[in-house]
């Protein structure tokens, strides 16, 4: 008996080593065929017996590596998904799991749910005081779960699939604001002012600053640029957007200065021996020091620094220097297709958003009216 198992083993041993090219990618996800082949959920029957039993104990963790599963197979952007957004999608899931009941004796069974009940859930998500975005953002990452629990062959439909999220109250323009041109560059000098006598912080934080609010990168792209995918020489840098896509971004003289200043300071600390790899924006905290920077360290970092500028807090996060520089973009071109091409926006539609932020457009324009109404009357 033992010699065919033997030989069962090197047949795997043979198709994990023929699997293993297409299995590790660049960004260290798998391949939709090597995830199935990897996974719990690699064919239609042991997919529909494990879901099952996942839906009836209710079980947040099984349930999410299905959603997971799922994502990476059928989504859109399949192997290429966010990690972020899949942590969230969990998060989302715990949160609907909590509201079904306990797995013991839940009040709402996974294959008995009905539009109603998520409507129910949505209501007591708002009452627990979520924003509309926050609530909207949770019904996608259970929606997907039903969705995933369809494919596993657990559910016959998505008893989701009529629910409408709700509608935001204040318009995205109005709420979230950009930071003023004339703020922006008291923003840029915060750093050397607040740390003196400590340059590589200075520069450092600087850096940050400037990439999301003059290159318009995320908060995920300015974290994830190594020091080669910089060049001054061109003036441009090479940024890793949303679904593994590429794109070179141009650099302006200031900003060029103001990462030259940092790459001086990174020099340094690479001479000592304290960078962790090529990453161009490193920690600088103890436990964490030259190593990469995490997306919150970087809210952190910028928070501090809306603070002493005297920013509202719903103003504070990474993502309001991104909106700063589409916002000022469009200000100096008029141009939707400019903006959506340096912030990496597949379509224009997205950067709209920005001409709405910008209420000097609307000044001009009423100003323009006023004008033209002057002219009309010989007035």
């Amino acid at each position: 008996m033992t010699r065919p198992i033997f030989g069962l083993f090197q047949l795997l041993g043979a198709i994990s080593e023929i699997m293993k090219p297409k299995m590790e990618l660049s960004n260290g996800t798998m391949t939709g065929q090597a995830l199935v082949l990897a996974s719990k959920w690699s064919n239609a029957a042991n997919r529909r017996r494990e879901g099952l039993r996942a839906a009836h104990e209710q079980n947040a963790e099984v349930l999410s590596d299905l959603l997971f599963t799922y994502m990476r197979l059928k989504s859109s952007r399949g192997a290429r998904i966010s990690p972020l957004t899949l942590e969230h999608y969990g998060e989302s899931v715990r949160k609907f799991l909590a509201f079904t009941g306990p797995p013991e004796s839940p009040t709402h069974a996974l294959n008995q749910l009905t539009a109603e009940d998520f409507e129910l859930w949505l209501l007591h998500l708002h009452a627990a005081g979520l924003s509309a975005s926050s609530v909207k953002r949770h019904l996608y990452g259970v929606r997907n779960l039903m969705k995933a629990l369809v494919w596993a062959g657990v559910l016959a439909s998505d008893p989701s699939a009529s629910v409408r999220p709700p509608a935001e109250a204040t318009p995205a323009h109005a709420k979230k604001r950009a930071i003023a041109v004339d703020r922006y560059a008291e923003l840029l000098e915060l750093p050397a002012r607040m740390y003196a006598g400590d340059p590589v912080r200075a520069n450092r934080d600087a850096a940050l600053l400037a990439l999301g609010g003059s290159a318009g990168l995320r908060a995920a792209e300015i974290v994830g640029l190594l020091g080669s995918d910089l060049d001054l020489r061109l003036g441009q840098v090479l940024v890793r957007g949303k679904g593994g896509k590429q794109r070179l971004v141009p650099l302006g003289r200031q900003l060029t200065a103001v990462l030259q200043r940092w790459l001086v300071s990174r020099s340094a600390l690479q001479a000592a021996g304290q960078l962790q790899g090529d990453i161009l924006i490193v920690s600088l905290s103890h436990r964490n020091f030259g190593g990469r920077l995490t997306t919150k360290g970087g809210r952190d970092i910028a928070g501090r620094y809306y603070q002493e500028l005297g920013l509202p807090p719903e103003m504070w996060g990474l993502h309001t220097l991104r909106r700063t520089a589409g916002t000022h973009l469009y200000r100096a071109t008029r141009d939707l297709h400019v903006v959506a091409d340096l912030l990496g926006h597949s379509s224009v539609t997205t950067s709209a958003i920005y001409a709405k932020m910008d209420g000097e457009v609307r000044r001009e324009a009423v100003e323009a009216m006023e004008q033209l109404r002057s002219v009309g009357s010989g007035n």
